[in-house]
């Protein structure tokens, strides 16, 4: 079976018992020759010893920063848009439809999880090796996730408890509880407690759990019909529990589950499966025209749910629809990125692309400490500049340097790269893809 980098550039089948990636003998082209679309053919001409553990793809990393910058900019300058004067709504326009579509970044930093979750068993398996297992792959994401998250949930309890009256009550033991366990999004009392935009991390781990589920229904039924199993899974989800707030009064969040995003999540990890080969998708998958005009219809479809009754049929129709359809324009997106970084590297990589992606290699740390510096806006107002200003200017600015700093301190020390104290620019690819909307 051909890679997709094999049908839209031209190469041998990664499959095949060869390196994926040769050396051109000719002394007037030492440069590799890449044969299959995975990381190895992203190594900078000169490269002579490559190490796919130290590369990583500018094209994600820039779909992460772009998605972390979006939902920053939906939680800080999002409420306060409505409020300024016209002409500066006018001077904003460029920017407003980012701020108010901010929080689809979280669709497609699941579709970008995925990818980035099932790469190394997806490259494992093009080299014929043995992927890790389930032991290992949890040492792994529990030491990736968890210590820059337990540090940021401190942070946020420190800052409640000195600037507002500290009980130890039953409901805050039990919310301190599930944020540890990461279970706070099956609880509406905990699911936005102590910082809003916890609860996709929840997912992420739940999704974690599900990823040797799917492994499994991938192998025994294949890539269509897990993704109708995904696909039923929301909406399972949404009647049982929609039915059991109505008639038990058992108020568990539908919006907020893992089992909402497992379909978004699955189309990442077969995007990266076509990519080494494992798989083949239709050509649609790698068109950019197809990923504007499926986020244009999810944006028409998203403004048409608040023209209509909240809960009700229609409404709940547009809902179940809409997420997915969020993840099917990523999904083509983060596609047509991925084959179009073999261009730029041949060339030049865009500037932005370059600047999104140095944001993307922190994003994680981004998406815990933004609400931090966003309670401390306030301290901007000496300034005299409007809310939305203020948001744009400097909140958001602020966000990301705080976030830097942050992943230095707390989140690059537990990254899983190779030899990352040696290598320290050097960050490896599976780096988290969480957000919040």
């Amino acid at each position: 079976m051909r890679s997709v980098w094999d049908r839209e550039v031209g190469g041998s089948n990664p499959l095949a018992p060869t390196n994926c990636f040769r050396q051109i003998e000719s002394p007037a082209q030492r440069s590799l020759h890449f044969t299959s679309l995975n990381l190895n053919f992203f190594a900078s001409r000169d490269s002579r010893n490559f190490d796919i553990r130290r590369e990583r793809l500018h094209s994600i990393d820039a779909l992460r920063g772009a998605a972390a910058l979006a939902v920053v900019l939906y939680h800080t300058a999002g409420p306060k848009g409505q409020f300024e004067p016209l002409i500066l709504r006018w001077i904003a326009t460029p920017v407003l439809p980012v701020i108010r579509f901010g929080y689809a970044g979280v669709f497609l930093f699941f579709v970008i999880s995925g990818f980035c979750i099932h790469l190394s068993r997806a490259r494992a398996e093009s080299q014929g090796r043995l992927p890790v297992g389930f032991k290992e792959f949890w040492k792994r994401r529990v030491r990736r996730l968890y210590p820059p998250y337990l540090v940021s949930l401190l942070l946020f309890l420190l800052i409640a408890g000195f600037t507002s009256k500290f009980e130890a009550t039953f409901l805050y033991i039990w919310d301190v509880l599930l944020h540890l366990s990461m279970l706070h999004n099956l609880d509406s009392r905990t699911v936005y407690s102590i910082n809003g935009v916890f609860w996709t991390l929840a997912i992420e781990e739940q999704l974690y759990l599900a990823y040797f589920l799917l492994l499994f229904m991938r192998k025994r039924w294949g890539w269509n019909r897990t993704l109708l199993i995904c696909l039923g899974a929301r909406v399972a989800w949404f009647f049982v529990f929609t039915g059991l707030r109505t008639h038990f009064k058992i108020n568990i969040p539908i919006a907020e589950a893992a089992a909402s995003y497992w379909f978004n999540w699955a189309l990442g990890a077969m995007s990266v499966e076509a990519i080494f080969g494992l798989t083949t998708l239709p050509w649609w998958c790698y068109k950019i025209q197809v990923a504007i005009t499926t986020i244009v219809a999810s944006i028409a479809l998203s403004m048409v749910t608040s023209l209509v009754q909240p809960n009700g049929t229609l409404f709940n129709t547009l809902w179940l629809i809409i997420h997915p359809l969020w993840g099917l324009a990523f999904f083509a997106l983060l596609n047509w990125f991925v084959v179009a970084e073999k261009r730029w590297r041949q060339r030049v990589i865009p500037r932005l692309v370059r600047l999104l992606a140095g944001i993307g290699l922190f994003s994680y740390s981004l998406y815990l400490t933004h609400e931090l510096v966003a309670l401390e806006e306030y301290r901007f107002a000496f300034l005299g500049l409007s809310p939305l200003l203020t948001a744009i200017l400097l909140t958001t600015p602020a966000s990301v340097v705080f976030a830097w700093l942050f992943f230095r301190v707390a989140e690059q020390p537990y990254l899983n790269s190779y030899k990352r104290r040696s290598l320290p620019a050097q960050i490896g690819p599976e780096a988290t893809a969480t957000a919040d909307a």
